[in-house]
């Protein structure tokens, strides 16, 4: 009987302990998102460059060049795969009044954009609805926006106003971002730090972090942990291969391993 007891205790506390390592596991791993589509060719990608008058084309175009140079050596040298990206490149005057549908060739756009409509400061879409095209679209804001409150002091008291500055990025951060949002044109969604980590452990270095922080002169970079959740989405072969078995939504990493649960 008292054997009985035992095993019986013994299977419960496995259960538990099962349990618990699932719970905490999901818990305290880190993971990625992605966007579940994904490219079945190598991308073609148009850089759509902005007005002269507005930007510095130059800087741009070194800044993007060098971001998407940086995913695809990076992710030729993890697997020696397929993951050549095409470039074509279009001045202000070939594309300022143009269509989508007018670059039919085109499976990534990027854009820049100087006239802030919002906090964010770049945004990717993506057009999987017609089953003769489809194509990725990153905007990229060349400026942010600042907000800041003001006092102003009167005989009777003083009122308090926000003002809105308009803030040129630095090289460093205009990089970071363009290397964000490509991440996203690549199928990536976004890198999660678990909430409970410890803050020294806690690692906020992959480019696909879900923020950026601007204006502290960060130089940032494609890291292992986002160029396993490329491989993730398309195999070591690459692009232009059959898709994968399947393509996790949410990518845990546990125990240094990636993704061993498929979601």
């Amino acid at each position: 009987m008292n054997d009985r007891i035992v095993a019986i205790w013994i299977v419960v506390w496995l259960i538990v302990g099962v349990f618990f390592f699932g719970f905490f596991t999901n818990a305290y791993g880190d993971y990625y998102r992605t966007i579940g589509v994904y490219h079945q060719t190598n991308p073609v990608v148009c850089i759509m460059y902005p007005d002269p008058e507005q930007e510095n084309v130059e800087l741009i175009t070194d800044l993007t060049h060098s971001s998407i140079d940086e995913w695809q050596t990076k992710l030729v040298n993890a697997t020696n795969g397929n993951w050549q990206m095409f470039v074509l490149e279009y001045e202000w005057s070939e594309h300022a009044n143009a269509y989508v549908e007018e670059f039919p060739h085109c499976t990534t756009f990027i854009n820049y954009n100087h006239l802030i409509d919002d906090e964010s400061v770049g945004r990717t879409g993506w057009d999987f609805s017609k089953s003769d095209r489809y194509y990725y679209w990153v905007e990229i804001d060349t400026h942010t926006i600042e907000k800041r409150l003001q006092i102003e002091l009167t005989e009777d008291g003083g009122n308090v106003t926000s003002k809105t500055l308009i803030k040129e990025l630095p090289e460093n951060d205009l990089r970071n971002v363009i290397l964000h949002e490509f991440g996203h044109s690549l199928g990536v969604e976004h890198y999660y730090v678990n909430t409970n980590c410890i803050q020294e452990e806690c690692d906020y270095s992959p480019i696909m972090y879900r923020a950026v922080d601007l204006f502290e002169d960060q130089v940032k970079i494609v890291t292992e942990k986002d160029l396993n959740m490329v491989i993730r989405i398309y195999g070591e072969d690459g692009f232009g291969h059959p898709k994968p078995v399947v393509i996790p939504r949410h990518c845990e990493i546990i125990d240094m391993e990636f993704c061993p649960i498929v979601r």
